[in-house]
């Protein structure tokens, strides 16, 4: 019986962003690789929290009646979701979790953090609501994002397609503003329940390497930072990560 591999895409995504490096790990194993509430898909929640998403995803993984618990890997926002999750529900899934791109933030970036997500949400209060979520969708916002966080300037035209084409299928503006207020006001947490393996970009400007560094060495959780690449590391570096979560979990 093939290992079930279940994938957790981050904020602004679909099942899309994560397909390549669904499409390289399924030769050797069952994959699911479904769309969060509210990306790309009309289900909504109407609790868009840590708790939300947690009860979402507990009822889903019952309702997928697997014959053995699935490994699970995440990226991004979905790192901060899951990780949250298998505090609340441990027996849901099996003890080896990959989280690809968590954020890590200092004590003092996560206050920025704090400052910024509000500036933000106050702004985008002031402008229509039809205004707010075309503006969201945008093409101009989309490219903005991809550049900051691509490190590979190689690849940089085909991820800002790819990131256009596929982050701006949220359902409303108030389900992505959610999601941003959600994502800046917490981060990812190593669960002493759960084998973690955190896959990271070198170049990644959402999270604190220092931190991930000093959880290495403490012993709490396994490494690998993949050379000159940035936070989309699902578009940057697919092959490297696939080939990082077989050997993980074999």
């Amino acid at each position: 019986m093939r290992k079930t591999i279940l994938l957790i895409h981050g904020m602004r995504g679909t099942h899309h962003g994560l397909i390549e490096v669904a499409s390289l790990l399924s030769s050797k194993y069952k994959i699911i690789n479904p769309d969060l509430p509210g990306s790309g898909t009309r289900l909504e929640l109407d609790n868009k929290t840590l708790d939300g998403y947690a009860e979402w995803l507990h009822d889903y993984i019952q309702s997928l009646k697997l014959k053995t618990k699935p490994y699970i890997a995440e990226h991004s926002m979905g790192s901060i979701i899951v990780s949250n999750y298998v505090e609340k529900y441990p027996n849901d899934v099996n003890r080896k979790v990959v989280l690809m791109s968590p954020i890590f933030r200092t004590h003092t970036g996560q206050i920025v953090s704090n400052i910024i997500c509000a500036v933000l949400i106050f702004l985008l209060r002031l402008l229509p609501n039809k205004l707010r979520y075309n503006l969201l969708k945008s093409r101009v916002v989309s490219f903005c994002i991809s550049h900051y966080l691509t490190c590979d300037k190689n690849k940089q035209e085909q991820i800002d397609e790819l990131h256009y084409r596929y982050s701006g299928r949220f359902s409303s503006a108030n389900s992505i503003m959610a999601d941003i207020k959600m994502s800046m006001h917490s981060q990812t947490i190593i669960s002493s329940k759960k084998d973690n393996l955190l896959i990271i970009g070198d170049k990644d400007k959402l999270t604190s390497l220092e931190l991930i560094r000093r959880m290495s060495d403490d012993n709490m959780c396994k490494i690998k930072i993949i050379p000159n690449s940035g936070h989309l590391i699902n578009y940057e570096k697919p092959q490297q990560i696939a080939d990082a979560i077989s050997n993980f979990i074999s």
